[in-house]
């Protein structure tokens, strides 16, 4: 993945081109608690002065008293607005919402020092307001990382030591004690009980945990003080790097962006254009100050960036890990889908089924070769084959040399000679004939519903294991419920034959003339380029192991992840955290409503912005009316990508 770009996670818009979102970074970056108290003070001071400038006219006091209350009001209000857009202009870095700076200074020139301070006054109350609004629309991302845990009780020499996280060393030894969140993934040694992992997959049912069980820093120990061995270092755990690719993700640029960068290099000078021209026509300094203030994009700036991070946050905390805003966009376009079928439409716990030996080879030892020449792989494939080996009791050491031909097999060189498992094809591609009565018996596995795996040693096919493996119980209703949203086109890529892959693809929904049998992993990404090159925006399902070409090429890559499988982490654009296919329609639920949400938002900000220059314009509004419209505005939008979970909830 490429660095993203970095910005304040914490700030409004996560740019510089407004001053509301300069002013609040600049109080939330200060480390000094007293100076974000004195912002406050220096506020109360500014409302005080206001206060007596305004009730000075009403009282009939001297106008220089009015205006030296109504100029030190705006000079506490109004300086950090100015400070922040010359910094910007300085800076060469063209800002839109310089006018309201533009705005107060003209004010104060032409000496409408109460008019200046309630603008200001004013800005700085709304940014208060708005900077709650946007926190509270961040609420879920907050929720997760406030999950991590700061420190781990260490046992050392009989004692337990209190270890800062970013300190502790694989092979450490923890107790975790009941309600005390795990501190590093690791591995439960002795004691038992119950973890909530709803952090990483969403998912609240508790998972009982023994002695060799996995347990995962964020989650929270139930019921039961355990001790585990630290597998990883805190910043290799499964949560920190969940975390840092929330983190990331909402920092980046959201979609819409190259629009708004167009738009500042020209939006302040038209504006002060129509500005001039306004004054001219009219000849009202007054209007002219307010189309400045109400043409402050401000809430057009935060329409896309405020619903991406609700919509990220909302996923994170249902087990959905979303790397950036532009997939949440594409999501509302996807009209093709292409499941990988092993480990995503299906369970992925594959199960030797049966043997056939050939030759004067035995059971036992064939087993044994394969199980030794597959030693160490986490193919579903392998781990069947050991799996059973261990089962038999004919269990075998590793061999010396291995290489793997992905989608293919395992060639593996042994006291034996040379041990091949794998397909037909790798068997060919190796130089081993296959008989024509053992591939007889293999097409009949195949009939049967089942994978025909072979064995050879040397140039000698020795065996073959048959392989089964279950659809997920949940496939067939993802792919119903894909089906009633629109997406027509849902293919099946496997690199098994037809025949398996058409027990599978009947057994979820997927019609027979979408199968894709006989892919390997590598050839996946040209079955993409395939459908994109007709126009298709293609999501591919995976299990993000091998699949990771595929992934990249496709719109929105989305992978079965799992807490121990963090290499789907690193390869897709979406991971899927829980072990089930049913947050993918939840994934592309939220990317439909995320779409909708920030067309509502831009829409509704452009069009109240040209409603206020209007009003403006004819004098319905004065300057303290239009800097109210223009905090109306930002709040609304605010609210309305708030309410991006509430409308993923009702959605069904």
């Amino acid at each position: 993945m490429g660095e993203p770009e970095k910005c304040d996670p914490r700030s409004g818009c996560c740019r510089e081109n407004c001053c509301a979102c300069d002013t609040r970074r600049s109080r939330q970056e200060s480390p000094d608690k007293e100076s974000n108290a004195g912002e406050y003070v220096l506020l109360a001071a500014a409302g005080i002065l206001l206060a007596g400038a305004i009730c000075g006219e009403y009282l009939g006091l001297p106008a220089i008293v009015v205006n030296i209350l109504a100029l030190l009001s705006a000079l506490c209000t109004g300086v950090p607005i100015i400070t922040s857009s010359i910094k910007g202009l300085l800076g060469g870095k063209q800002s839109v919402c310089e006018l309201a700076g533009i705005a107060i200074i003209a004010a104060m020139l032409i000496g409408e020092y109460t008019t200046a301070a309630e603008v200001g006054f004013i800005l700085s109350i709304g940014e208060i307001a708005e900077e709650y609004a946007y926190r509270k629309s961040r609420r879920e991302i907050e929720k997760i990382a406030a999950m991590h845990p700061d420190h781990g009780l260490v046992e050392k020499d009989g004692t337990l030591t209190e270890v800062p996280v970013d300190e502790l060393e694989i092979g450490d030894i923890v107790l975790v004690r009941p309600g005390d969140i795990v501190p590093s993934d690791g591995i439960v040694i002795s004691g038992s009980t119950s973890a909530d992992e709803s952090c990483l997959t969403g998912e609240s049912v508790p998972v009982e945990k023994g002695a060799g069980d996995p347990v995962y820093s964020g989650s929270i120990n139930i019921n039961g003080a355990v001790r585990i061995r630290v597998q990883k270092k805190n910043s290799d755990s499964t949560y920190s790097r969940i975390i840092g690719f929330v983190r990331e993700a909402e920092s980046r640029r959201p979609p819409t962006y190259p629009f708004i960068d167009k738009l500042a290099s020209v939006y302040t000078p038209l504006t002060l254009a129509v500005t001039a021209l306004v004054w001219i026509y009219t000849g009202s300094v007054e209007r002219a100050i307010t189309i400045l203030i109400v043409a402050c994009p401000c809430a057009l700036l935060l329409s896309t960036p405020s619903a991406v991070i609700s919509a990220i946050g909302t996923g994170a905390r249902r087990g959905i890990l979303i790397k950036s805003g532009s997939y949440l966009e594409e999501a509302g376009k996807i009209d093709t889908v292409l499941f990988d079928k092993t480990g995503t439409l299906t369970s992925g716990t594959m199960r030797v089924k049966s043997l056939m030996t050939f030759g004067n080879h035995d059971a036992g030892s064939v087993t044994a070769l394969a199980a030794a020449a597959e030693y160490g792989s986490e193919h579903p494939v392998a781990r069947a084959i050991q799996k059973y080996a261990e089962e038999t009791g004919a269990g075998g050491r590793g061999c010396i040399k291995t290489n793997t031909r992905p989608g293919l097999g395992i060639e593996a060189n042994s006291e034996s000679g040379t041990v091949r498992v794998g397909n037909a094809r790798f068997l060919a591609e190796s130089g081993v004939t296959i008989p024509n009565g053992i591939q007889e018996e293999a097409e009949l596995l195949s009939l049967g519903g089942t994978s025909p795996v072979f064995v050879s040693l040397n140039e000698e096919v020795i065996g073959i294991f048959s392989l089964e493996d279950s659809v997920r119980e949940e496939s067939e209703c993802v792919i119903a419920g894909l089906k009633k949203t629109g997406i027509s086109s849902i293919s099946l890529v496997s690199g098994d034959k037809r025949e398996v892959a058409e027990r599978v693809a009947d057994a979820c929904g997927i019609d027979r003339e979408n199968i894709r049998p006989g892919v390997a992993p590598g050839e996946k990404k040209a079955v993409v380029e395939t459908f994109q090159s007709k126009g298709d925006t293609v999501c591919f399902v995976g299990d993000g192991i091998n699949d990771a070409p595929a992934l990249a090429q496709a719109n929105v890559g989305v992978a079965m992840g799992s807490r121990e499988n963090t290499v789907a982490i690193e390869t897709s654009h979406v991971v899927l955290l829980r072990d089930d296919l049913r947050p993918l329609l939840g994934f592309l639920k939220l990317g439909r409503i995320t779409a909708r949400t920030i067309r509502a938002n831009v829409a509704f900000a452009l069009s109240f912005t040209f409603l206020l220059m209007v009003l403006a314009f004819f004098g319905f509004v004065s300057p303290a009316g239009g800097a109210i419209g223009h905090q109306v505005a930002v709040l609304a939008v605010l609210a309305n990508s708030a309410l991006v979970p509430v409308r993923l909830e009702t959605s069904g």
